[in-house]
């Protein structure tokens, strides 16, 4: 079956517990609805700082998602995506990339 799309999930500001199992909820949802799902690591930090070519490694800022990894995730509190304080409305305009 081809992907309806492509949903990106980002936690940002502070660490609370429930985070995993939100991603988790949203995540399989959208798989069973037909979506491929990538968590971005670091919050929007994950976002400035990735480089959009093909074929350069970026696991540092993102990962795919399934059903195996946000289960495995779910049983523990805060975000396995990680988060920062970055904020995009904080940051000069010439350090925001264009894919933002």
């Amino acid at each position: 079956m081809a992907s309806r799309g492509t949903i990106g999930i980002l936690t940002g500001g502070g660490d609370v517990p429930g985070l995993n199992p939100a991603i988790r909820a949203i995540t399989v949802r959208a798989l069973r609805e037909g979506f491929q799902v990538v968590g971005i690591r670091r919050g929007w930090a994950g976002l400035v700082d990735l480089i959009p070519e093909p074929g350069l490694e970026q696991t540092h800022n993102f990962l795919e998602l399934t059903d195996e990894i946000v289960s495995r995730a779910a049983r523990t509190g805060g975000t396995f995506l990680h988060t920062s304080r970055t904020r995009l409305s904080h940051l000069p305009r010439i350090l925001v990339p264009d894919h933002v």
